[in-house]
């Protein structure tokens, strides 16, 4: 599907395509989201430059993502969607400018690009150029990056109060082995927006090299190296949100293996008051002929009571060593 914009003093508005006689000549900035041949091939015609096919983009060597051709520069990030639903991905995003026009081509429906719509419209965007457009859709990919990550922080402040608070009747939230998904969730959630800001940094730094000068006056200029600052500290409390994972996650299983070892140990206890208890009904349970006790009148009720002191003695000893 192709999407066409031109630009006015409201910023990008659509503008039309026509499967006949291609994008209309106006138009700065086109939106190719999941191509057919034919739209690829009226998107190149637009550039002035071929697009990189999907296998291309989704390499991971330099070369492959990010290359000046038919004096267009292409650049490929991949970015992180699907947080909302639950189902993370990784998917790319080229990004391809040349001779004052700029195409994006996509094959996720990335909430960034939405964002950037939404910021463009606005008056205070100031979007009235290509190099406006890049920037501030740029900006628009690191604000949704940093709410992802934000969003990743609430999480671990919430399984960190769920792991080691508990309630008036010193129960858990949850138990602790569900807790052990929602923390494997958020670690590989971190992991995936690591790839994606390592990949936009990567797509800035090469920007700011590759891109005409045009995109380095004005209020354009150094938009990108924020950008690239923004990104790294990003990238900062990304890493300090793992190594918070990873302490939850030894935690989690450290206190896991508490209560494991509180339940043996109960048992522990529990079978060593009734071992000597057993021992004594075993001893008299013997049918053998020359037993004294066996006749006496009392035999019966002193061997309860041996039962008896043989487990409270065991008992109270546990009790005050304070093991019970």
């Amino acid at each position: 599907m192709l999407t066409a914009y031109s630009l006015s003093n409201r910023g990008p508005e659509p503008s039309a395509v026509d499967e006949g006689t291609g994008i209309a000549p106006g138009a700065v900035w086109v939106d190719a989201y999941e191509p057919t041949r034919g739209e690829e091939l009226a998107t190149e015609a637009f550039l002035g430059a071929d697009l990189p096919t999907r296998e291309e983009s989704q390499e991971i060597e330099f070369s492959s993502r990010f290359y000046v051709e038919d004096a267009a520069v292409f650049m490929t990030a991949s970015l992180l969607t699907g947080v909302d639903s639950g189902a993370p991905v990784i998917s790319p995003l080229t990004i391809a400018v040349g001779n004052d026009r700029l195409v994006t081509l996509r094959y996720e429906n990335f909430r960034a690009l939405k964002q950037f719509v939404s910021l463009a419209g606005k008056p205070s965007s100031r979007c009235e150029s290509v190099e406006s457009m890049f920037n501030l859709m740029i900006e628009a990919i690191v604000d949704r990056a940093a709410d992802v990550i934000e969003q990743i922080g609430a999480n671990v402040d919430r399984l960190n109060g769920e792991i080691f608070s508990r309630d008036r009747a010193g129960k858990r939230k949850r138990p602790l082995e569900a807790v052990i998904g929602d923390i494997g969730f958020q670690d590989e959630l971190a992991a995936k927006i690591r790839e994606s800001l390592h990949s936009l940094e990567r797509l800035v730094r090469f920007a700011g090299v590759a891109l005409p000068n045009s995109f380095d006056k004005g209020t354009n200029r150094g938009r990108l190296k924020l950008a690239g600052r923004d990104i790294q500290s990003l990238e900062a409390h990304v890493t300090f949100l793992s190594s918070k994972i990873a302490f939850l996650l030894d935690a989690t299983l450290g206190l896991i293996s508490v209560e494991q070892n509180e339940v043996i140990r109960l048992l522990t206890i529990v079978a060593t008051i009734f071992f000597p208890p057993t021992l004594i009904g075993t001893i008299y349970g013997m049918n053998f002929e020359n037993m004294p006790e066996l006749h006496w009148q009392w035999s019966y009720p002193l061997s309860l009571g041996l039962m008896i002191a043989s487990a409270l003695i065991p008992y109270l000893y546990f009790k005050r060593k304070g093991w019970l």
